[in-house]
C-alpha cells in the first residue's frame, strides 16, 4: 500500500460521483476505478491518499495529475466575484475536476448524449467487461477500457448490444478514425482551446457540449464550458441569461463571464444545481 500526502482538500465522493467519470464505485471505505486505464483502489485516510493498483506499482504522479491535486481551487473561487459560484464551492469544497484519459473520456461522452449516469456507466462497464483485459486487486476484478482497434473491429449492430442505440454509429466512426492514430486526440494537449474544439467537432457524434466535456475533463482546457440542460438552467435561472439564446451563445456568455477557469466553475455550479437547487 502506498500513500500520498494531501496539500489541498479532496472530497472523493463528490469528485468521483458528480457526472464527470463513469467507472468508479465504492465498496466499504475504498473507491475502485481506473486511472490511465489501470485498475486502482484508493481511499482518503489521515489527510493522505492510500492506494494500490492492479500492477502493484507506485502511481503517485498519475494520481496527483488525475485528481488535479496541485491546483489550488481556493484561489480560483476566492478571486471570483460571484456569489452563486462561491456558494457551490463552499458546499463542495474538496471536489476536483478530473484529468481523465482522453480516449475513454471521448467515447464516454459520445455515449452520454441524451442519457443518464446509470445507463452511461452500464454501457461503458459492459464494453469493458466484454472487450477489455481482466485486472485484479485482491478479490475485486476490473477490466480495461477497449482500444480503438478493438471497437473498430465491431459493426454497428454489435455495438448496439451495449445499449448504445443511435450512438453506436458514432462510437464506431470515432473508433475507426482513431485506430492506430490516437495522437489525433492526445496531440490536443498542445493545442489552444479554440483549435482543440475545432478538432474534436470533426469526430462523429461530437457536438459543442460533448467537445467541451472532453476538453475540460481530460485535456486540461479549463476555459471549456459544457452546456447541458442543468447548466442551461443555472445560466437562465441564476444569471438571467436569455433562454432563447442558442446553447453556443450561452456557452460564450458564460466563458466571458467566468473567465479562464470557466470549466472548473461550471462543474461546481452543475453539481450544486443537480443536488440542491432543482
Amino acid at each position: 500500500m502506498y500513500q500520498i500526502k494531501l496539500i489541498h482538500d479532496l472530497d472523493l465522493d463528490s469528485t468521483l460521483f458528480s457526472g464527470q467519470a463513469f467507472r468508479w464505485y465504492k465498496k466499504n471505505e475504498w473507491y475502485y476505478g481506473y486511472i490511465k486505464n489501470t485498475f486502482i483502489k484508493l481511499r482518503k485516510y489521515n489527510n493522505c491518499i492510500e492506494y494500490t493498483n492492479s500492477e502493484n506499482t507506485k502511481f503517485e504522479s498519475e494520481i496527483i495529475e488525475y485528481f488535479d491535486l496541485n491546483n489550488n481551487y481556493y484561489q480560483i473561487f476566492e478571486n471570483l466575484d460571484d456569489h452563486n459560484a462561491y456558494l457551490a464551492y463552499k458546499r463542495f469544497k474538496g471536489m476536483k475536476v478530473l484529468n481523465q484519459d482522453p480516449w475513454e473520456c471521448l467515447i464516454s461522452f459520445i455515449i452520454s448524449a441524451w442519457s443518464n449516469v446509470p445507463k452511461i456507466s452500464k454501457s461503458i462497464n459492459d464494453l469493458s467487461l466484454k472487450l477489455g483485459v481482466e485486472k485484479k486487486i485482491d478479490t475485486e476484478v476490473g477490466h480495461t477500457f477497449p482500444t480503438p482497434g478493438i471497437l473498430s473491429d465491431l459493426d454497428e449492430k454489435s455495438l448496439r448490444n451495449f445499449s448504445l442505440g443511435y450512438r453506436a454509429k458514432y462510437v464506431l466512426g470515432t473508433s475507426k478514425l482513431l485506430n492506430n492514430n490516437l495522437d489525433l486526440i492526445y496531440d490536443l494537449f498542445n493545442y489552444n482551446y479554440e483549435n482543440s474544439l475545432k478538432a474534436l467537432l470533426k469526430f462523429p457524434g461530437v457536438g459543442d457540449k460533448v467537445a467541451n466535456c472532453v476538453l475540460v475533463y481530460s485535456l486540461k482546457k479549463s476555459y471549456a464550458f459544457p452546456v447541458d440542460l442543468w447548466v442551461e438552467r443555472v445560466l437562465v435561472d441564476d444569471y438571467g441569461v436569455n433562454k432563447k439564446l442558442s446553447m453556443l451563445k450561452k456557452r460564450e456568455w458564460a466563458q466571458n463571464h467566468f473567465g479562464p477557469y470557466s470549466g472548473i466553475i461550471q462543474h461546481f455550479l452543475f453539481h450544486y444545481k443537480r443536488q440542491y437547487n432543482h
